[in-house]
């Protein structure tokens, strides 16, 4: 439920029905960066980090959380910070779409 709301735009249930997966289980990385990411389109980007936080403790430093978390900076104007972990994403795998997206649309709204 959080996934289809999520794509239908409804962040504040995504958001709800991500938190209610990750109290069931603390190990479950997709309801973890789905409740981090829903957390960013609504702006709240205090608990976004903690779900980033709670994300790299069970994955690490994986070049998708990496690409989430540079979008989560670009959301909230900070272009450096963008910049650093699109960077990293991108240097972990050098192939992912999502990565090469978000790097243009940083150049595209640093550069106005």
């Amino acid at each position: 439920l959080g996934k289809e709301n999520f794509r239908l735009q409804n962040y504040g249930l995504a958001e709800r029905y991500f938190r209610q997966a990750v109290a069931r289980r603390t190990d479950n990385a997709g309801a973890w960066a789905g409740l981090a990411a829903a957390y960013d389109q609504l702006g709240n980007f205090e608990m976004a980090d903690r779900a980033y936080k709670a994300l790299v403790d069970l994955k690490g430093n994986d070049p998708r959380m990496l690409n989430n978390m540079g979008y989560s900076y670009l959301l909230r104007g900070d272009y450096k910070k963008a910049r650093k972990y699109l960077n990293r994403a991108q240097d972990a795998n050098p192939g992912l779409d999502h990565v090469q997206g978000n790097i243009h649309l940083l150049e595209k709204v640093a550069s106005t």
